[in-house]
């Protein structure tokens, strides 16, 4: 699955850059789940514990405009990847890992 690096940025940065249908979308594909709510931090977690090489390599190129504009911005950030990176994409691959129905929802005290 090919993603804008504006799409993806919700994953790599964490900040959310688009609609959140499409965080959905995107860890659902990543997982071969359909997620809920409750399940996205447990995913988010997931894939930077993995770190598989699509994400590290998506960080990187963040860090690299972070560096060169000199700048964490949200609103700025999201401007330079509009008018210079509006082509660059990210192909997500497949994680295997099954999030558990109920990851997200354990008390504190439970685990």
């Amino acid at each position: 699955m090919k993603v804008s690096l504006k799409k993806a940025f919700s994953l790599l940065d964490g900040r959310l850059s688009t609609d959140i249908g499409d965080v959905y979308e995107m860890l659902n594909f990543v997982f071969s789940d359909n997620l809920m709510t409750h399940q996205l931090p447990t995913g988010m977690r997931k894939i930077k514990e993995v770190n598989p090489k699509w994400f590290a390599d998506g960080v990187s190129v963040l860090g690299k405009i972070k560096a060169v504009y000199r700048t964490n911005d949200f609103r700025e950030l999201m401007k330079l990847i509009d008018d210079d990176y509006s082509d660059y994409e990210i192909e997500l691959e497949k994680i295997d890992f099954q999030i558990n129905f109920i990851a997200g929802l354990e008390s504190p005290n439970t685990k």
